[in-house]
């Protein structure tokens, strides 16, 4: 637990990234057909697109955020519209379950602008190593950039609090147990979080519970902590991005996991306790 991750997936749809004139798609949208033809690839809205007449004014089914419907552009506007369907990026592996071989990270879905917990065609996690952190400030998050290693699980699963998937290249004899909070465990005062450090290795670092949401329906700021560790402080700021899904413990068990942190005080931040992240 608490190893950096770098992630790649494969999305199942295309995500918009610009905006022209003329064309009502919007950053985030996700295209699901043009012409009532599936597109679940960037070659199938390409062959698309090339049998378009000019100026043809096309529907095209999309998805935002929670709706979907219809729209209509033209060929020419389509043209100019940059698609994502491939993401990267840095997180933190907040569990691997040693009976099921299954794994935990991030602590919220991978998103995509206004496109929340967008589908993920296929994905992979790998360890890092050579980490370089920016740190966080008053009114700016930092972050956390580091070096792919090898890779050690797949996934294909984006919840609402996290990615989960299998790993299939390490062997947990020597990794330590944790037991599994339940809700009511988790208690107001002194805890830890466990962290990759620049030395590639995962080590606690002390926190502070401040408030707890006695939830009873899953969301993800049931837990609000405070980074009171001098050495985290001095290297993170805080909460950076990147330590998504870091596991919290509190008397040898694991409660959850950090999933957001305050901009205006990136020392204090928000976990969501470790049982909606299994259920």
């Amino acid at each position: 637990m608490g190893n950096i991750l770098q992630i790649d997936a494969e999305l199942k749809n295309l995500i918009v990234k610009n905006e022209v004139d003329d064309c009502p798609l919007k950053i985030g949208d996700s295209i699901l057909k043009i012409k009532n033809q599936e597109i679940t690839s960037y070659e199938d809205f390409r062959f698309i697109l090339s049998s378009l007449n000019k100026n043809e004014c096309i529907p095209i089914l999309i998805r935002r955020e929670n709706s979907v419907f219809y729209l209509k552009c033209n060929k020419n506007a389509l043209e100019k519209i940059n698609f994502n369907n491939l993401i990267s990026g840095f997180a933190t592996l907040t569990y691997i379950n040693p009976d099921t071989n299954e794994f935990g990270a991030v602590g919220h879905s991978i998103n995509i602008g206004t496109c929340r917990q967008i589908p993920i065609k296929r994905g992979c996690i790998s360890f890092t190593n050579n980490l370089n952190i920016k740190k966080s400030h008053r009114g700016n998050v930092g972050s956390i950039n580091a070096t792919k290693n090898e890779t050690i699980g797949q996934f294909a699963n984006n919840t609402t609090y996290g990615i989960k998937g299998e790993i299939n290249n390490i062997d947990l004899s020597n990794y330590k147990k944790y037991k599994i909070a339940q809700i009511d465990d988790v208690k107001l005062g002194k805890a830890q979080i466990i962290l990759q450090n620049k030395n590639n290795l995962c080590q606690k670092y002390d926190i502070e519970i401040i408030n707890i949401e006695r939830q009873r329906r899953p969301d993800s700021k049931g837990i609000k902590i405070k980074i009171t560790d001098p050495k985290l402080l001095k290297t993170t700021g805080g909460i950076v991005q990147g330590m998504s899904g870091t596991p919290i413990v509190q008397n040898d068990k694991i409660v959850g996991a950090v999933s957001h942190a305050l901009e205006n005080n990136p020392s204090v931040g928000y976990g969501v306790h470790i049982r909606w992240m299994l259920n």
